[in-house]
């Protein structure tokens, strides 16, 4: 069951994330997950709340790439430590504001998985500081909510 598990975070992360795929997400995320895709953010439910946060973010940052860095399984969990690089919605690539280099993001995800493979809980944490550096911080927060 863990290998199944941990398929399904490298296609969420791959298939959905990285090239856009999301009528993939009620393959993967069960109709009542529960995510908590960002610290500080709140709970999302079900693959359509998930859609719409993944939205936003590909509407911010095109050409948004995650590379899988670990990733292990123990039952019905898998923790995934990943890095993203990304340019933002003007085309121009997204630098740190300190050293003028490429944005990378890294982050770790957890997952609790349903029998079937479908991922039912998420938690992420990740490096939300190079968000609020970028240009595009201003964009996602206001159409996520959130106030900075």
């Amino acid at each position: 069951m863990s290998e199944r598990n941990l398929e399904v975070v490298r296609r969420l992360l791959e298939e959905v994330w990285t090239r856009g795929n999301l009528s993939l997400l009620p393959e993967l995320i069960a109709e009542n997950a529960v995510s908590h895709p960002m610290p500080n953010f709140g709970a999302l439910h079900g693959p359509e709340e998930y859609k719409h946060f993944i939205a936003i973010y590909k509407g911010a940052f095109h050409d948004m790439t995650f590379n899988i860095e670990d990733q292990f399984g123990s039952g019905d969990k898998v923790a995934t430590r990943w890095t993203t690089q990304v340019t933002d919605a003007a085309g121009a690539v997204v630098k740190d504001a300190k050293t003028g280099e490429q944005l990378s993001i890294e982050g770790t995800t957890i997952t609790h998985h349903d029998s079937s493979g479908k991922v039912i809980a998420e938690w992420a944490t990740w490096d939300t500081g190079s968000l609020l550096n970028s240009a595009a911080a201003p964009q996602i927060f206001e159409q996520l909510a959130i106030t900075i």
